[in-house]
């Protein structure tokens, strides 16, 4: 069996550390595993008895399922490259189903046990029949099982990974796990199944069955039936495969290889997606057309959910049958919700922009003549806004338009009547997504801009004050006489004595997060010049018992991925490696607002485009400055900054005081006395 390899880089990401930890590793532990031989130009390791070893050892900083995971992963990767990536898929998804049906581990011939589960080869017996290796499947399987835990997880987990073993055509039409987390809050299975006790889910473009199997899972599977449509009879298989995986029983689904027709119709729910074509040959009356006959499906009461290109469901049209045709559909009031979504939803295609319509025949009569409208293109899909989301559309079809009502976060409700259907324009909701709204009530807007003005006026009668109490900024810089002060590489001033190395520290990245008693500072942080990063101090004293912190005055530098330095004022903060920090010796003349300053300006501190290897820390120079000229220049930054905190105080309070106001003008809650006579 052909063996699977890593590099030293590819070991250091999988265990996400840095490359001189594994050199260290190999080094310091004699039972890492031995490079492979053979002229392959850099070392190269079996990547099995890598992950073996990892998950032995609990090195790094990799989560033991993903290591479990990628273990699998690379035994998959070398059986596709024997029997192609399609082929491969295709058996193991249908050996693990076979698993699941058997309830234990398969025999070395899985074939009598497929064709007495599968008579009537509906499933699995295909695949099982033309599989190379039949004897290797029964390892194969369990270790997928292994790393994911069950059947279903390892066929979603083989699924996934299609891409990478040789079948990309499988999930270039894959919803992204944030957007299937959405749609299965929207739908909202389980109060639907309360409400009517037996429910069917339909899906006309099922694929893979992403959705399906989403919405299906961790429910009362007793009282739901699943109807689909795919593209061809091996798509159909595999989704039938992923709904028995579901523990759903056979009898309770019905997935074929053509168009959805009308023995489907007025199922209690539709979730699909509409099928992808190239913008070069993409008609947006052919997707109306199609999200038509969807609705034509719907009875009383039941809801559908579509994704589709947002150059036809929520850009602006050009076509004039396109044109009337959308503004058909919302003017019947069955479009209850239209969510611009943001880009990378379709993973295989970030450039494909994609929208979601929410149809209900019959909603609830305070949503007629309304639309609840939401831009999430310039906003991260992540749990907070599908948190968000799901509670806005989920209140709005329960309780439609009230003016008493809850206020949608993500979104705006607006009258039919205010947009402009019959020219064909972009369904937006009213303002501009990119501002955050600072107040949701227009009421609480002029009050935050009036404390805002407040906090504005306060701080230029602090600097007024300032300028009262120390008069005009006068350096009294004059020509200095004599020779240029000698220059000092860190190197040398180490030597001295004169600062001393404080080391980085490499942290699990769970251990820091937006609370905590000790602040994080990284190459990140050096280079923006503030941390919000911190770290909860049982977590450093259970993990890093030894991490010394720094003190107030310390210097935190990187040159990673560029030179930068950090003056740590408050002390008792975390050095992330590979930041390192600099503490000057007491007594020393360089003072650390003096050291810092002249690191800024500091030569032999970039590396050229061309070089292999760039200045390291100890080669920066710096010069020597005096006791009395290192004085002096400190006086001088003191001041300087001093202002500049004050000038940044009012900048900050200016900004926060332009972003209201645009919002309020532009969502049209807001406006001034400026230029009347009030």
């Amino acid at each position: 069996m052909e063996t699977e390899l890593m590099s030293q880089r590819e070991i250091a990401l999988l265990a996400r550390v840095s490359k001189p930890a594994v050199t260290a590793w190999r080094r310091r532990h004699t039972d890492f595993p031995a490079p492979v031989s053979g002229d392959h130009g850099q070392p190269l390791f079996p990547a099995d008895a890598v992950v073996a070893w990892l998950l032995r050892t609990g090195l790094g900083h990799a989560d033991p399922n993903t290591l479990r995971a990628e273990q699998s992963m690379h035994t998959l990767a070398a059986y596709a490259r024997r029997h192609g990536g399609r082929r491969a898929v295709a058996v193991l998804g249908a050996a693990l189903c076979l698993r699941h049906l058997a309830g234990r581990a398969l025999p070395a011939d899985p074939l009598p046990l497929a064709r007495r589960l599968d008579p009537d080869d509906e499933f699995l017996l295909h695949e099982l029949a033309d599989a190379p290796e039949p004897a290797g499947l029964a390892p194969l399987v369990e270790q997928l099982i292994e790393g994911a835990f069950d059947a279903w997880h390892a066929c979603r987990f083989l699924l996934s990974s299609a891409n990478r073993l040789g079948w990309p055509e499988l999930t270039a039409d894959a919803l992204a796990p944030e957007l299937v987390a959405l749609i299965r809050r929207v739908a909202d299975v389980p109060t639907r199944l309360g409400a009517r006790h037996a429910i069917t889910i339909a899906d006309g473009n099922a694929g893979t069955g992403d959705l399906l199997t989403a919405l299906v899972s961790d429910l009362d599977r007793d009282n739901l039936r699943v109807t689909a449509s795919v593209a061809d009879e091996e798509l159909a298989r595999l989704v039938r495969r992923q709904l028995l995986l579901a523990d759903l029983p056979e009898f309770q689904f019905d997935i074929r290889a053509d168009e959805l027709a009308e023995e489907f119709a007025e199922p209690d729910l539709i979730v699909t997606r509409l099928a992808y074509r190239p913008a070069e040959t993409r008609d947006a009356l052919t997707d109306l057309d199609r999200v038509e006959a969807i609705t034509d499906l719907l009875g009383s009461g039941r809801t559908a959910i579509v994704v589709g290109p947002a150059s036809s469901l929520v850009d602006e049209l050009r076509d004039g049958a396109a044109v009337m045709r959308r503004a058909a559909l919302l003017g019947t009031g069955i479009v209850e919700a239209i969510v611009r979504l943001p880009g990378g939803v379709f993973p295989a295609r970030p450039g494909h922009p994609a929208a979601l319509w929410l149809l209900t025949r019959d909603p609830v009569p305070t949503v007629k003549g309304r639309l609840l409208l939401a831009d999430l293109s310039g906003t991260a899909l992540d749990q907070a806004t599908v948190d968000s989301a799901a509670e806005d559309i989920l209140l709005w079809r329960a309780e439609g338009h009230r003016s008493d009502g809850h206020d949608p976060r993500i979104g705006r409700t607006v009258p039919l009547e205010s947009l402009d259907l019959r020219r064909g324009a972009a369904l937006r909701p009213p303002g501009p997504t990119s501002v955050a709204l600072r107040a949701r009530l227009a009421a609480d807007r002029p009050a935050l801009i009036g404390e805002v003005e407040r906090r504005l006026t306060d701080a230029e009668q602090q600097s007024i004050r300032y300028a009262q109490e120390h008069g005009p900024l006068d350096t009294r810089s004059v020509q200095r006489d004599g020779s240029r002060p000698k220059e000092l590489s860190l190197g040398a001033l180490r030597t001295a004595r004169r600062v001393r190395p404080l080391p980085g520290h490499r942290l699990s990245p769970g251990h820091a997060g937006p609370r905590g008693h000790h602040r994080v500072i990284g190459a990140e942080e050096v280079l923006a010049q503030s941390s919000n990063r911190w770290m909860d101090r049982l977590t450093l004293a259970a993990e890093y018992p030894h991490l010394a912190l720094t003190e107030p005055g310390d210097l935190v530098v990187t040159t990673v991925p560029k030179f930068g330095v950090f003056l740590e004022e408050d002390g008792f903060s975390v050095i992330e490696f590979p930041a390192r920090g600099l503490r000057i010796s007491p007594g020393d003349p360089l003072t650390p607002r003096v050291l810092k300053a002249l690191l800024d300006a500091a030569r032999n501190t970039t590396r050229s485009p061309g070089a292999v290897r760039g200045p390291g820390l100890r080669d920066a120079t710096v010069p020597d400055l005096p006791l009395n000229e290192a004085a002096r220049l400190n006086e001088v930054l003191r001041r300087l900054e001093e202002r500049e905190r004050l000038l940044q105080r009012q900048a900050g309070l200016l900004a926060e005081l332009r972003e209201l106001a645009v919002t309020g003008f532009a969502d049209g809650t807001l406006t001034t006395l400026y230029g009347t006579n009030s």
